[in-house]
């Protein structure tokens, strides 16, 4: 039940976040700048990663009802950067994990893993956004679903998200209100590295409001207009909170409850 919150991780080799405990909620932390990946550290660096562990080993257990949060992994500032590694976003692949919410995170990552999942059950992964660092490969990055020992992902509710692809295996889940990302800047400000919507996005509007969470990455408050905003980031051109402050009053943070 530890509660990692408003970090920032910022040049790092291997994993910049990891969870293995049950109830961890890892919310509004910034994690970049991914240094000497694989395989000249062995290591496959990761943003966030998670495994679970039973009596047989790793892989063999359940991590249970983690929540990630608002949460931005950003691969490389500079994809030039001469100890630029590739960084898996959101690695979750030995599962079981259970009745995980994975929502309003941001993940923008010179790699094929976005948002992965290897084992889930139950849970939801709503209103993330998922996009390539530099369009090239390895890439691009996608939200999956696997399956871990054998075990398919089951019963995920997968709604209001943009990605530049999806790989959603298993059985029983809610698939709805996603948009796979063909050009980036005809939907978001200034990709990679700002991911808000434009006033003409087809994003705009487009979600569902079951299940999407009340407030987004910048902690406004969904929805601004008609409907939902797809991604992590709703469009607020007057960015005025529902209790009347406005969009980076510093006072807003204390008084607003998350």
């Amino acid at each position: 039940d530890a509660r990692i919150r408003s970090n920032v991780v910022d040049g790092f080799s291997a994993d910049g976040l990891r969870g293995l405990g049950d109830g961890d909620r890892f919310e509004y932390n910034v994690v970049k700048n991914a240094r000497v990946g694989a395989p000249e550290d062995g290591n496959h660096d990761d943003g966030f990663q998670s495994w679970s562990v039973g009596p047989g080993g790793v892989g063999t257990g359940e991590v249970r009802d983690v929540v990630l949060r608002g949460n931005v992994i950003l691969n490389d500032e500079d994809p030039d950067h001469p100890l630029h590694a590739t960084l898996q976003g959101i690695g979750c692949f030995d599962g079981l994990f259970v009745d995980w919410v994975v929502e309003n995170n941001v993940v923008v990552t010179d790699h094929w893993h976005g948002i992965s999942l290897y084992g889930a059950i139950g849970g939801r992964v709503v209103n993330n956004t998922v996009i390539d660092l530099n369009g090239v490969a390895p890439g691009p990055p996608w939200i999956m679903l696997n399956s871990s020992g054998g075990t398919p992902s089951q019963g995920v509710l997968v709604r209001n998200n943009l990605a530049t692809d999806y790989s959603l295996g298993g059985v029983g889940h809610t698939i709805d209100h996603n948009l796979e990302l063909a050009d980036p800047a005809a939907l978001f400000v200034a990709p990679p590295f700002d991911v808000h919507l434009l006033a003409d996005a087809d994003a705009l509007d487009a979600g569902s409001a079951a299940g999407a969470p009340p407030r987004d990455a910048d902690r406004v408050p969904r929805p601004q207009g008609p409907g939902v905003d797809l991604g992590a980031y709703e469009r607020c051109p007057v960015c005025v909170f529902s209790d009347d402050f406005e969009l980076g009053d510093a006072s807003a943070w204390g008084a607003a409850s998350f």
